[in-house]
């Protein structure tokens, strides 16, 4: 296998975390790991990546997402129109983003519907509504499914597909050689979000620890995230995360044992102190992916929405 040409595209990001990471790989045809938000700038900084390495977004064959999130596919359907490349996705997180404009508003009913089981104060949700319809930062794409360990060629070399839900059920890495392009499975600097935007799935944590495991096994490869710099240690990063979330977890049942009742978003609130914007989901998210696992292993218990320790309640 030939060595790819690679290129880190830097994409802005003012909404979310950031600046995204796309990665352009020349492997005898054009490929694109992630594409970004849609939004003029975005799309500005995409095509100067692009012709910074002697390449215009016309000559994309190909395009790999690694999850369904907006700030990583946004841009797919502007690059698909003038490229005709073929969008690639994994099975899980397929109709997400193939059907996004029809299904935005069932997803976000869905949302709002999660958010009141949590607890979350009905102005909050209401605010994160409106702002979730005021912002469009991209549109459906068609796309073709993928599944764990597939492996696709691309020019003169290969792709394989690694299947690693958490942050989201259908969230993939892509393996090309020893580059392992990560999207949000991994970051350098922070974790992902793990429970926010997968309401209807149930064990998400339970799932990333497996996906990290998954990853682990992986020799000498360099990973590239959809957010900041290159993982040097890939190993010590996944132990990092892993004791990360064990912390988060034991906190949780600290919070929780003064024996009252609280609710996720009341949870998160002392988890994470004062929640605003998007973080009013995605905090609680994480917290009630934590409590799920706590539910499985009956180390708490849930009524009414309300969560308290088994032991606190004189259950056992």
């Amino acid at each position: 296998m030939s060595t790819p040409k690679l290129f880190r595209i830097r994409v802005p990001n003012p909404y979310f975390e950031k600046d995204n990471n796309a990665y352009l790989l020349d492997v005898s045809e054009l490929i694109l790991i992630d594409t970004g938000i849609d939004t003029p700038e975005a799309l500005s900084s995409l095509r100067a990546g692009v012709e910074a390495s002697d390449h215009q977004l016309e000559e994309i064959s190909k395009i790999f997402l690694t999850h369904k999130h907006l700030d990583h596919f946004g841009l797919a359907h502007r690059i698909a129109e003038v490229s005709r490349a073929k969008v690639y996705i994994h099975q899980d997180d397929h109709l997400d983003v193939e059907r996004f404009d029809e299904r935005h508003d069932t997803i976000n009913n869905l949302y709002e519907q999660k958010m009141r089981e949590w607890g979350i104060p009905q102005n909050l949700i209401d605010m994160l509504s409106m702002r979730s319809r005021l912002i469009e930062l991209g549109r459906s794409v068609s796309a073709i499914s993928l599944r764990d360990d597939e492996r696709i060629s691309v020019g003169v070399s290969e792709l394989r597909v690694i299947h690693t839900p958490g942050h989201t059920q259908g969230s993939a890495c892509f393996l090309l050689g020893d580059l392992l392009f990560a999207g949000d499975h991994m970051l350098p600097t922070y974790t992902p979000n793990i429970g926010a935007t997968e309401v209807t799935s149930n064990g998400m944590l339970r799932k990333y620890r497996a996906s990290l495991h998954k990853i682990e096994e992986l020799n000498s490869i360099r990973v590239l995230p959809g957010h900041g710099d290159e993982i040097l240690n890939p190993r010590e990063r996944i132990q990092e995360i892993l004791i990360h979330h064990k912390g988060r977890e034991d906190r949780i049942l600290e919070i929780l044992s003064d024996g009252r009742t609280r609710s996720v978003f009341e949870i998160a609130q002392e988890l994470f102190g004062n929640l605003r914007e998007h973080h009013v989901l995605l905090g609680s998210g994480e917290v009630h992916a934590h409590l799920e696992g706590l539910l499985d292993e009956k180390r708490v218990h849930v009524r009414d929405n309300l969560y308290f320790l088994v032991a606190a309640k004189g259950l056992h």
